[in-house]
């Protein structure tokens, strides 16, 4: 049975969450841009790649946009086996960032949640805020506030200290130059992923690679699970999703709020269907989040990876929170066919000769 409800036409924006003022706009470039920007400096990026990294680098200089990166551009850094390789993407996103973040999904879910809820009558949940979206630190896509401090009675002094001892240039604010070496070579990570020494002290990629291979897992449980009820994916597939994205990816979430409260979400919502489906879509990223999982659960054929969930976390958050997302052709295509998520506005050029013609044209402060 075709499905005959609308989704709804708006969203709930967390109270909690301080977004930057516009201008700048702030523009997300996903790994695969980075990627291509990266080997501008090598002379082998694809056409487009030379005359957008110009246009990124001058709408950074002139204050007209921002470009703030997200946890999959860690995750996928620390993917890369060669330090140089490594060292080169970092060096992109340290210029067209200068280590600015957004907040990780799972911190803007949370403030997502607590502001949904409090729509509810009767539910009032106290403030944690204010909490900005964009933090100065790697550590921030991490929920993390990052960055370094010290108890030294002159911090500048301090920081020069170090400087010298490491043989890294001065400059004209020591605390400032210490500190981006801190989050260049935090981002960058170790020579050797292997090195027996960092392995032993309890140095470790899988868990994160893990947890996200648990995620894809489930997803792919979801495929049997419609493949054996094929009418659920001619019907009311949302509402197959949202429920696993409740039960799954915000449970825990879920319960730490409504625990206190003595109850759950069902009974807050009645356990009614088209409550509950109302409130997963009045969530900016929880909508991102099970609008793309939709769309990839009606190919039956397609087989799910980690890098599906690397990537849907980034887009959920990139897409409702930033005014240009340039994304590979998947991604694309895949914000692009979802009507529902056309209510954020969100830019999508398609070519980097789409992406710099946008560049160009925004405004300054």
């Amino acid at each position: 049975m075709a499905a005959t409800y609308a989704i709804r036409g708006d969203v709930t924006w967390p109270t909690d969450l301080v977004l930057p003022a516009r201008p700048p706009k702030l523009a997300y470039i996903d790994m695969f841009g980075v990627i291509n920007l990266a080997k501008v400096k090598t002379g082998t990026a694809p056409p487009g790649y030379d005359e957008l990294y110009e246009a990124c680098k001058r709408a950074r200089t002139e204050g007209r946009v921002r470009f703030p990166m997200s946890a999959t551009h860690v995750i996928e850094v620390y993917n890369v086996r060669s330090v140089d390789q490594r060292r080169t993407l970092v060096a992109v996103i340290e210029e067209l960032s200068g280590f600015e973040f957004m907040l990780g999904r799972r911190q803007i879910q949370q403030l997502e949640l607590e502001a949904a809820l409090n729509k509810i009558p009767g539910v009032d949940i106290p403030p944690q805020g204010p909490i900005s979206l964009i933090g100065p630190s790697v550590l921030w896509a991490f929920g993390k506030r990052g960055n370094l401090t010290t108890n030294a009675p002159d911090p500048d002094a301090m920081a020069r200290h170090v400087l010298q001892q490491l043989g890294i240039a001065i400059g004209t604010d020591a605390m400032a130059t210490l500190t981006a070496w801190a989050l260049r070579e935090l981002l960058t990570g170790p020579e050797n992923h292997d090195d027996p020494e960092l392995r032993a002290a309890g140095y470790t990629r899988k868990n994160w690679h893990e947890m996200l291979k648990h995620r894809a897992m489930h997803e792919q449980e979801l495929v049997s699970n419609l493949d054996a009820e094929p009418q659920l994916r001619a019907g009311r597939l949302r509402d197959v999703v949202n429920a696993r994205e409740m039960s799954i990816e915000l449970i825990d979430a879920l319960t730490s709020l409504t625990m206190p409260m003595g109850t759950s979400i069902g009974e807050l919502l009645d356990y009614d269907r088209d409550k509950l489906r109302d409130f997963c879509d009045s969530m900016p990223s929880t909508r991102v989040a099970t609008s793309l999982k939709e769309r990839y659960h009606r190919d039956r054929l397609h087989a799910w990876t980690p890098n599906d969930i690397n990537d849907i976390d980034a887009l959920s958050i990139a897409v409702p929170y930033c005014d240009s997302v340039f994304a590979d052709k998947a991604a694309f295509n895949a914000v692009k066919q979802c009507r529902e998520l056309r209510i954020f506005d969100t830019e999508l050029p398609r070519t980097p000769k789409d992406f710099t013609k946008w560049l160009d044209e925004q405004s300054s402060p």
